[in-house]
């Protein structure tokens, strides 16, 4: 499901640069469910075609062109999508073909992991086997921000997701969602458990005295405001990137 969750945020990007992109959900009602939970997580104003293809395709890229950042996506099962691909080159297989990802409901994944469309795997193209029945607010806000990151020249290629230090938190080795090494640069991503919630708000604050001791320098955004429009809090981290890279 990352892999998915990576694929929603880098269309949403690519979309919110002013670049029409069509999500093709190729499963049935797991896809339809995930596309719908990603939606509410970030509190965006998206629409899902399920009709067709024939008919949802042109539907989807006529829409797209004409709001570039609403997200889109259409529905269909592998065999459709692989007859109303086969012999196409033109401009609107091509936006398809960007856009497609796989969630099957059964987690079987179709001969050579991937969609095939007219005889060829789809350049592109997402598998993902389900799991588990309910996005995390948190790994989408993290694969949001990190697909932003990876997209910006500045930043692409420095931070990692996930990332491990040597110092302990509690009982665990401390977690940053997004971490630069080379930089000395920590993005924490809070939800709105972090403000509601006494106890986890003294938790950040330690772990915040934590990171700065190891020579961090720590950035915290909201989760809703990276899902909503991810470009403020990588401007936020340009501006730090830029002080790390030119000060003292």
């Amino acid at each position: 499901m990352d892999a998915v969750l990576r694929r929603f945020a880098r269309d949403q990007w690519v979309r919110l640069h002013g670049t029409p992109r069509v999500t093709v959900l190729v499963g049935g009602a797991r896809a339809r469910e995930v596309w719908h939970q990603w939606l509410r997580l970030g509190a965006l104003d998206g629409v899902l075609l399920d009709s067709p293809i024939d008919v949802a395709a042109p539907a989807a890229v006529h829409q797209a062109l004409a709001q570039p950042a609403r997200p889109i996506a259409i529905t269909c099962s592998p065999a459709a999508l692989s007859a109303w691909r086969a012999g196409r080159s033109d401009r609107l297989a091509a936006m398809l073909d960007e856009g497609v990802v796989a969630i099957p409901d059964d987690g079987a994944v179709p001969p050579g992991g991937a969609v095939v469309a007219g005889g060829a795997v789809v350049a592109g193209a997402v598998m993902a086997r389900p799991r588990g029945h309910v996005l995390d607010a948190r790994s989408a806000a993290e694969a949001a921000m990190f697909e932003a990151l990876e997209a910006t020249p500045a930043t692409a290629g420095r931070f990692e997701l996930n990332g491990y230090l040597s110092v302990r938190f509690g009982s665990n080795a401390a977690e940053i969602d997004l971490l630069s090494r080379a930089d000395r640069i920590a993005i924490e991503i809070d939800g709105y458990h972090h403000f509601g919630d006494l106890d986890a708000y003294r938790r950040d604050r330690k772990k915040d005295l934590l990171l700065q001791t190891q020579g961090l320098l720590v950035i915290r955004v909201l989760a809703q405001d990276v899902m909503q429009d991810a470009r403020p809090a990588v401007i936020m981290v340009c501006q730090a990137l830029a002080a790390r890279i030119g000060g003292p």
